[in-house]
């Protein structure tokens, strides 16, 4: 194996695990929309989502964090369009 073949096989294992914690992620995303329904909260809170980036880009070497940012900020959307879509299903 090349180690072109290499990386693109431990690109494979980690895209594997990033799955699984979508699934995992997204089930507690879905109990976070549920008490958010119960509450009336609202969907976004943008304090908390600033708060979360800060914090997970000190974690990271600086040459990563701009791709690591446009990386979480769309798993948040995602997150968030999940939520409302679980909310207005259970609204109608």
């Amino acid at each position: 194996m090349n180690k072109l073949e290499e990386n693109r096989a431990v690109i494979s294992e980690v895209d594997h695990e990033l799955t699984q914690l979508f699934q995992k992620r997204f089930a507690a995303v879905r109990e976070i929309a549920e008490y958010k329904l119960e509450q009336q909260l609202p969907v976004l809170d943008r304090s908390r989502e600033e708060a979360l980036i800060a914090s997970r880009l000190k974690e990271l070497p600086e040459e990563l964090q701009p791709y690591f940012r446009t990386w979480y900020e769309g798993l948040m959307a995602v997150s968030r369009q999940f939520q409302t879509d679980l909310i207005n299903a259970k609204q109608n």
